[in-house]
């Protein structure tokens, strides 16, 4: 028994190699169609032009390939490692999506590889060189995700699924960092007021601005001014505010802080000589006249 043993396995080695070799695998090249002779797309898969559903066989029939090989000199080996048991092409499985075709030739055109980058250099067919999301969004960006969400409804099941595997139950109160990290996947489904919509709201339970928060952001904006830049992008946020609170600097209140005395105009005249970029720092022509020229300019 123990000499069959070594028999054995060489006998099963054999007949997997057999059945593997058996396997008919489809040879042909994008790369050498699209790239050195210049075939067009549609030329081969001229069915996409009225194709309205992802299941329609959009694949070149034979009749097609014979457009351009003879049939008579072509051997089927050409295409096919098994001609005597020959495969047809792979197709995609599990993929519900109502994809039309042929709305996108309408818009696009014979311009295939707007989506289906990378297929031109393929020397195999193992890949079918789908678009990604990101590239579908290139084109269809919603509002919010909502409305986006209703626009992958065009060509997706509503039963799909869309959201990321990093929105889990936590999701709420993890995304900063991630989003941090990686800014524009987010703008995917979401527009930058998405965010600035939610966190403007009472929901973040006062984490990041405390109820006294109204009278001492001062200090943390002279801290951390980049940490405020976080979602208060335009200096013209503190200025609108300040000025419609009349929040100003204590020596603003000074009697001798501006006057129309020939000669002397009082302390901000000397403030200004000492730091004008503090002055411009609230009074900047970027958001409204300088506020100087409302009295010197006359």
């Amino acid at each position: 028994m123990q000499k069959l043993k070594p028999f054995l396995v060489v006998c099963f080695f054999l007949l997997v190699s057999s059945a593997l070799a058996q396997e008919d695998q489809i040879i042909f090249s994008h790369q050498l169609h699209v790239q050195q002779h210049e075939i067009a797309c549609l030329d081969c898969h001229g069915k996409a032009i009225e194709s309205e559903n992802w299941q329609d066989v959009l694949m070149p029939e034979m009749q097609t390939c014979y457009s351009c090989h003879d049939e008579e000199e072509t051997p089927c080996s050409a295409c096919h490692t098994n001609a005597d048991e020959p495969a047809i092409a792979r197709r995609l499985e599990g993929f519900n999506s109502r994809f039309p075709h042929k709305l996108h030739v309408d818009k696009e055109g014979n311009n295939c590889l707007t989506c289906h980058k990378g297929v031109e250099t393929a020397k195999a067919t193992q890949d079918f060189h789908l678009p990604t999301k990101e590239k579908c969004h290139a084109c269809h960006v919603g509002a919010d995700v909502v409305e986006s969400q209703s626009k992958c409804f065009t060509c997706h099941e509503p039963s799909l699924n869309f959201l990321p595997a990093t929105h889990q139950l936590n999701w709420r109160k993890d995304h900063g960092p991630v989003q941090q990290m990686s800014e524009n996947s987010c703008e995917h489904c979401h527009q930058p007021t998405y965010c600035s919509d939610c966190h403007e709201g009472d929901n973040l339970n006062r984490q990041a601005h405390p109820l006294n928060y109204r009278y001492t952001h001062g200090l943390m904006a002279k801290g951390n001014k980049e940490n405020c830049l976080t979602c208060h992008q335009e200096q013209a946020f503190c200025v609108d505010c300040h000025r419609s609170e009349r929040v100003m600097p204590q020596n603003h209140a000074l009697p001798t802080w501006a006057n129309r005395i020939a000669g002397d105009g009082g302390e901000h005249v000397r403030e200004a000589q000492i730091d004008f970029d503090a002055c411009m720092s609230c009074h900047n022509d970027a958001y409204a006249d300088v506020v100087c020229m409302t009295c010197h300019g006359n």
